[in-house]
C-alpha cells in the first residue's frame, strides 16, 4: 500500500489486512450478531451497505492514516453500544435479540424520519 498517509503525513498508513480484520470483524457482528436488526433488508442490501462502510473507512485510513482510522471505528463502537445498550432497551427492545419485532420497526422508522 502507502508508505504514508496522502493528506497527515505525520502518521503512518493503514495497511491491507488491517482493513481485512475490520471486513472479517464486521461482518461477523452484521450477519452473526446482530443479524436480527437487519431482516428486514435484503441481502444484497445488507452486503453493499457493509462494502460501502469498510470502502469508506478504507478512504480515511488511506488519506489520514491509522490513527484516523482505528479512531473512526471507535466512534462507531462507541455509538452502536450506545444504540444497543441504551437506547434500545429505553424504549423497551432487547438490545440483542430485537424483540419485540414489531416495536422495533416503529423505532426505526422513527429514527429515520418515517413516522
Amino acid at each position: 500500500m502507502l508508505t504514508q498517509p496522502l493528506i497527515l503525513s505525520a502518521f503512518s498508513p493503514v495497511h491491507w489486512f488491517e482493513l481485512l480484520i475490520v471486513l472479517t470483524l464486521a461482518s461477523l457482528a452484521y450477519f452473526v450478531v446482530f443479524n436480527n436488526f437487519e431482516k428486514h433488508l435484503q441481502t444484497r442490501r445488507r452486503v453493499v451497505k457493509l462494502f460501502i462502510v469498510t470502502g469508506t473507512l478504507a478512504v480515511i485510513g488511506i488519506l489520514f492514516g491509522r490513527v484516523t482510522f482505528w479512531g473512526v471505528i471507535a466512534l462507531m463502537t462507541a455509538g452502536q453500544i450506545y444504540l444497543h445498550g441504551v437506547y434500545f432497551p429505553k424504549r423497551g427492545i432487547n438490545g440483542l435479540t430485537a424483540e419485540p419485532r414489531d416495536k422495533y420497526l416503529e423505532v426505526i422508522k422513527e429514527m429515520k424520519g418515517e413516522k
